[in-house]
């Protein structure tokens, strides 16, 4: 059951992330063309969404135009509003203006604020605008030669191209925890894609993202989590949380086409929060190591100064075995503390090695279906070619781009009326490719992910491994030295390399100690308690975001939003 649902949860994120990436190429496709085709492109997108959802419920996509610089001009709403029990009508609520139905010819009627729509059992579609302001801006900004420069000014330039993504999160909750108010944000991860043409730019780099080339284009997939920072409370020399994408690239005659950036706060909505009590064990445990080491270490010391006395005087030999008794007896304690740490370490990091591993199992999966829609897709773009009368080569992944452009050009070009079916064609099939390739990049993540995760599982290994040893060793050498107690008057030599021992002994837990356990415990800060009480609230926050123009009580939802900046040219 438990690798069934993490498949499930690994395909609905490539759900979401197929839908708003398709949604958004398709919207800023049809942008400049008539409204009517801007309506049926908007439902048909809509239609493609994953169908799992409440009695009613309210699906939300925020399209914005911005301009290149990032700032808005246009918000553009797309709402579905599901009707799972195939009511009569569906009440809903929304701040849109120039509201219209873009499936189907069903009206509504206003009643008290209510929008009472006659659904006649089936799902109602619309569109409107609003100029409500978005929950985060984004700011997009330029330098040529590290000199900042505007849009306009930067095209057809050459030099050293740098543009930045910032991304600043206004929506927000006071929330109280750990007995203080606290602003937590709506978690919403932007993802940011641009297409670099080659022949233009050259040497890219990407701050917080991933390149891929197709051998004529870059295409740069950057990722931000504006707010997260806050809301953790983390600080930035412990863990860096990415809140700007920045590219940067030598051009030559600098030219851009729209960015598309989306905005979602779906991944944090699917977090399981009910697992962190097995993080908090092993927090538990991890506070322990410290004062185990501690008393290893307070033992070795003792056991070494216990063994120094001895040697120097013989006379006080009774005494100075007393406190090695005492010391060793610490370390044995020390050790057993050590050991019984480390098996809850060893639990914790066997569970995350197991779930990264769930996730790379889907990763053959993911790929395989979508390679199964891709191939789909170019039959059907090949469906529709031998419909329109075009005898050309049959589609594929690697060919479709040079075949379409040479089909374009002999009907006179991306502009002329025959041509634009084509274009139109191409560029859905870009679009697929691209988050193809994304996809494709991240399995290899996960798949990276889980390597790591799986070393770090062999690393507690050994670590609860060699703590039991010493644990063995330590009541041993308990056993050893009342032993040694008793036959005080014959052991002068013996002690003097006991001494030896113990003083390797000591440099070896200091060094373990340095190196190892107190590093162990910076890296969770001490405060792992109050980082999973933050997460809890980051999610409840994000549940509740649930719609941007409005929607019933009563109505459950999700809401995301593209935002496509103007190419510069």
């Amino acid at each position: 059951m438990k690798k069934i649902s993490m498949k499930i949860i690994a395909l609905c994120l490539c759900v979401i992330l197929a839908a708003s990436g398709i949604t958004a190429t398709a919207f800023a496709m049809n942008s400049d063309g008539d409204e009517a085709e801007n309506k049926e492109t908007a439902a048909e997108t809509v239609v493609a969404e994953d169908e799992a959802s409440a009695d009613i419920s309210k699906d939300e996509t925020v399209y914005v135009l911005a301009g290149a610089d990032g700032s808005a001009k246009k918000i553009i709403v797309s709402d579905w509003l599901r009707n799972s029990l195939g009511s009569d009508t569906l009440s809903d609520k929304s701040e849109l203006t120039d509201i219209e139905n873009v499936k189907g010819d069903e009206s509504y009627s206003v009643n008290g604020g209510e929008m009472i729509w006659n659904a006649e059992g089936g799902d109602i579609y619309y569109q409107g605008s609003t100029e409500k302001a978005l929950p985060v801006d984004m700011n997009v900004t330029y330098t040529l030669d590290g000199v900042p420069i505007s849009a306009n000014d930067l095209a057809g330039k050459s030099g050293r191209v740098t543009i930045r993504f910032d991304y600043k999160n206004k929506q927000y909750e006071t929330v109280e925890i750990d007995g203080k108010q606290e602003k937590i944000y709506v978690p919403f991860a932007m993802l940011s894609c641009v297409i670099l043409d080659d022949d233009v730019f050259a040497n890219v780099t990407v701050t917080n993202g991933k390149l891929i080339n197709d051998g004529g284009r870059t295409v740069v997939i950057g990722t931000a989590f504006p707010g997260l920072k806050e809301n953790l409370a983390i600080s930035e020399d412990k863990l860096k949380i990415p809140d700007y994408v920045e590219i940067s690239a030598d051009a030559k005659g600098f030219k851009l086409g729209n960015t598309v950036t989306v905005a979602t706060n779906e991944l944090f909505n699917s977090l399981d929060t009910d697992k962190f009590g097995s993080i908090t064990k092993l927090s538990d445990s991890m506070k322990q190591l410290p004062s185990a080491m501690a008393q290893l270490l307070d033992g070795s010391s003792q056991l070494y100064d216990g063994l120094n006395e001895l040697l120097e005087k013989s006379g006080d030999l009774a005494a100075g075995i007393d406190q090695l008794a005492d010391g060793s007896d610490n370390l044995k304690s020390g050790a057993e503390s050590l050991d019984s740490g480390a098996g809850e370490l060893q639990a914790g990091a066997e569970q995350l090695s197991e779930g990264l591993n769930t996730l790379t199992a889907s990763n053959d999966v993911l790929n395989g279906g979508a390679k199964q829609v891709f191939d789909t897709l170019l039959a059907s773009a090949n469906s529709q070619l031998a419909a329109a009368g075009l005898e050309v080569p049959t589609l594929t992944a690697e060919n479709y781009g040079q075949i379409l452009d040479g089909v374009i050009a002999k009907s006179g070009g991306s502009t002329s009326e025959a041509a634009k079916p084509i274009v139109a064609l191409k560029s859905s099939l870009d679009s697929y490719n691209t988050f193809y390739l994304g996809l494709q990049s991240y399995t290899s993540g996960v798949a990276d992910a889980a390597a790591g995760a799986n070393a770090l599982k062999a690393g507690t290994d050994n670590l609860k491994s060699g703590a039991s040893q010493l644990s063995a060793g330590a009541s041993e050498l308990s056993k050893g030295i009342l032993g040694l107690k008793n036959a005080t008057p014959a052991l002068a030599d013996g002690i003097s390399q006991l001494r030896d021992g113990s003083m390797q002994l000591s440099d070896g837990l200091n060094e373990f100690n340095e190196q190892g356990i107190q590093k162990l415990v910076d890296a969770v800060g001490g405060n792992l308690d109050g980082l999973m009480s933050r997460f809890r609230a980051t999610k409840d926050v994000s549940l509740r975001y649930k719609n941007f123009a409005g929607a019933s009580e009563d109505t459950d939802g999700q809401v995301k939003f593209v935002y496509r900046t103007d190419a510069i040219e």
